[in-house]
C-alpha cells in the first residue's frame, strides 16, 4: 500500500477541513481538482513513515509534534485527516491538517 501525503488548505483552528473528494462515488484521486500534485509532500510505505516524515520536518524548525489525529472522512474514500499539533519553544500550539491518501483497493 502507498499512502500519499498532501498539504491540506490551511483553515481556523475552529473550522471543519473539507474532504478533498467532491464524489464519493469511487472516483479515482486523480480526477478530483481539490488534490494538486503541488500539494503533494511525499509518497510513504505507511502512515506512521508518514507522520515521521512530518515530525522532521517539524523538527527542522525547532518544533515538536505533540499529538496527531487521524479521522477517515467517510468509509467510501481512501482518504485521510491527518491532524497535528506544533509546539513551539515557547511552549504555544497550532494545528496542522494533512491529507492521507492511500491506494488501496484501486
Amino acid at each position: 500500500m502507498t499512502i500519499e501525503l498532501y498539504a491540506a488548505p490551511t483553515t481556523d483552528s475552529s473550522e471543519a477541513v473539507d474532504s478533498p473528494i467532491s464524489s464519493t462515488s469511487g472516483e479515482l484521486p486523480d480526477q478530483e481538482p481539490a488534490l494538486d500534485l503541488g500539494d503533494l509532500l511525499g509518497s510513504f510505505d505507511s502512515r506512521e513513515e508518514a507522520v515521521n516524515f512530518v515530525q522532521n520536518q517539524v523538527a527542522v524548525d525547532n518544533e515538536e509534534v505533540a499529538d496527531t489525529h487521524i479521522t477517515l472522512f467517510n468509509a467510501y474514500t481512501h482518504v485521510e485527516l491527518l491532524t497535528v499539533t506544533i509546539q513551539s519553544q515557547d511552549q504555544s500550539t497550532l494545528q496542522k491538517n494533512y491529507y492521507l491518501v492511500s491506494d488501496e483497493g484501486y
